[in-house]
């Protein structure tokens, strides 16, 4: 879906790209080839054409920095196939919903390799560094929320559309695709509508009582850390089939025909301990 992608090409917006779809001109060989045959938008050296070639060429490189800098946000969806395997699926866990008064206690990576967990007072420190690996984050709702928490705590820019601590990666944050798709709500909601994600006892708890466990396991709770690490690795375990759905929905809309994007490694939760009687006391207050 990328190669059929002109947004990112400076000047174009997403109706003058519709356009360019309407007027046949499909992807960035469409536009190369035409252009070199003297027909198109006009001949070698003129700025679409250069863009074109030049999208090529970073695309061949595995160059995400360059598309997550000009791609608008409501195309990121666009660049899931293309670097899948790079792909960070990301979510946090917190001690209340604003980074002005609270902070970040867990972050959670689905990647290749499996899940990771990045806990404060152990490896969370870690983070900033791990994530330079990646040409591809996706998360739900982290614009507004993970990302925001993850820039106070590791004092990256403060500009509203910076993530300085993903400088090489696209971020896509799935609730906006979803939107498109038709899903509104929480991430949960949205798991329950299509069927995809938890199904474990862990599915009756929510942001709340993920704060709770995080007071317990400082109380000395036992296992109240393995829950809540389990809880988080199921939030991101649904995400590579969230953000399949979105993209193959979207994709199916245009005015072409590109493959379903490819399905990510499944991650079994169920490998992952928690502590039972913790589950059910929160989930008589949820």
């Amino acid at each position: 879906m990328l190669t059929h992608t002109f947004a990112h090409f400076p000047g174009v917006t997403l109706a003058r790209e519709a356009e360019l779809w309407d007027d046949g001109y499909f992807c960035w060989d469409d536009l190369i080839a035409k252009a070199n045959s003297g027909g198109g938008l006009g001949g070698p050296g003129d700025g679409v054409t250069d863009e074109a070639i030049r999208s090529r060429q970073r695309l061949a490189a595995g160059d995400a920095g360059f598309f997550r800098e000009r791609l608008p946000s409501s195309a990121r969806w666009r660049a899931y196939p293309e670097f899948i395997d790079g792909a960070a699926f990301l979510d946090i866990e917190t001690t209340g919903l604003s980074p002005g008064y609270s902070y970040t206690t867990l972050v959670g990576i689905l990647d290749g390799d499996g899940y990771t967990a990045y806990l404060r007072g152990d490896n969370l420190d870690d983070l900033p560094e791990a994530l330079l690996k990646y040409d591809l984050v996706v998360t739900f709702n982290g614009a507004s929320f993970d990302l925001p928490f993850l820039r106070r705590e590791f004092q990256a820019s403060e500009e509203p559309d910076a993530e300085d601590l993903f400088a090489r990666a696209v971020h896509i944050d799935l609730r906006y695709p979803l939107r498109q798709a038709g899903y509104t709500g929480g991430l949960k909601r949205i798991e329950k509508r299509t069927g995809l994600g938890r199904s474990s006892a862990l599915s009756k708890l929510g942001g709340a009582d993920a704060v709770t466990l995080w007071k317990m396991a400082g109380e000395g709770e036992p296992g109240a850390i393995e829950t809540l690490v389990r809880y988080n690795a199921e939030d991101v375990a649904s995400l590579p089939d969230l953000a399949r759905l979105a993209y193959d929905m979207l994709s199916s809309r245009l005015p072409f025909s590109v493959p379903p994007a490819p399905r990510f490694p499944d991650y079994d939760t169920e490998s992952l301990p928690y502590d039972s009687s913790l589950v059910e006391y929160l989930a008589r207050f949820s």
